[in-house]
């Protein structure tokens, strides 16, 4: 597909009709509304447990013991000046069986435990964003209320225009009570369809493949580390440990934080929901195709390292259109 310049997301009609009409709608709420700054908030979700072999049609599925379900999920948010907010990770985190401590965990520990807490509050010292925890690592509605509140709370009760808020058309983002907290704060919210939000999405039509593939190196690193202390498996297949809250935080705060203001800037301008203002360049290294672990991984699967699954049992690295 490369080769002959094919993509499996193409420009139809039905598409490009639905960017226009995004457009106008968009610049028709921003003038309306007399919109001040707009912003972009979108969710990724990471399954820190596997990584696709590209050289082959199989999936390599890394078993982690004791924690198949270990995932984290980010809640991302920038302005059309290319400006990064402090995003908000949400962590797995075990619900306490008493009644009271689970209030006292999500009102004053953020959903986590006395004990794990210690831990979360040396993360947030040590790394700019805010950490929250529940059973699923999923986002809900609480923690929606906590977003708006971190980003815009300093804007209740003062005398500023309204900003707007593009986000992804998910439940969870517009409840009853995240709609009128967005009401109070001078928020207007705006949903970005579901079906479009690859042409409509100035997140997903910028950021994926800048914060996809250092995600990627920064796994396959980690995969190449724990293959060489365990002497490379000795030629049978091992269960590999799953990374640690430390490693998981320090890689996205890292790719976050090496995300260009241009490449933000790029996906509102691309369409038109702001102005083009002078020629911006993205100086980043941008390869058409990270192939970086891909010798690693075809390497790590001939000594046995790890096991090869049916693609059916895959559930890859999703880019969060809330990754429900």
């Amino acid at each position: 597909m490369k080769r002959w310049g094919l993509a499996i997301r193409a420009n139809l009609a039905d598409g490009e009709k639905a960017r226009a009409e995004f457009k106008t709608s968009i610049r028709k709420v921003i003038k309306d509304n007399r919109i001040v700054e707009v912003f972009n908030g979108i969710n990724y979700d990471y399954l820190p447990k596997q990584t696709m072999d590209n050289k082959g049609l199989k999936t390599v599925w890394i078993k982690a013991s004791g924690h198949d379900k270990d995932r984290v999920t980010a809640m991302l948010l920038v302005d059309s000046k290319g400006t990064k907010y402090p995003p908000f990770l949400v962590l797995k985190g075990k619900a306490s069986t008493i009644k009271a401590d689970v209030q006292e965990n999500l009102t004053q520990r953020h959903g986590f435990g006395r004990q794990v807490w210690k831990e979360i509050e040396d993360l947030e010292a040590n790394f700019p964003l805010q950490i929250y925890g529940n059973p699923s690592a999923r986002w809900n509605a609480g923690i929606s209320l906590r977003f708006l509140n971190f980003h815009f709370g300093h804007r209740r009760g003062q005398s500023v225009g309204r900003v707007f808020l593009l986000w992804d058309d998910f439940s969870t983002h517009f409840t009853v009570e995240v709609v009128e907290q967005a009401k109070d704060l001078q928020v207007h919210l705006y949903r970005v369809s579901p079906t479009f939000t690859w042409i409509c999405q100035p997140a997903d039509v910028a950021w994926m493949k800048p914060i996809k593939e250092p995600m990627r190196r920064k796994w396959v690193d980690y995969l190449q580390r724990s293959s060489e202390l365990n002497g490379r498996g000795g030629g049978k297949a091992f269960r590999l440990k799953c990374p640690e809250r430390w490693d998981i935080v320090e890689w996205i705060s890292y790719v976050w934080d090496e995300l260009p203001t241009t490449t933000i800037v790029k996906g509102f301008e691309k369409y038109q929901i702001i102005d083009p203002g002078t020629a911006l360049v993205d100086h980043t290294q941008q390869d058409p195709e990270d192939s970086s672990g891909d010798d690693v991984l075809q390497d790590l699967c001939d000594t046995g390292v790890f096991e090869v699954l049916d693609p059916e049992d895959d559930v890859s690295l999703t880019l969060a259109e809330c990754i429900d």
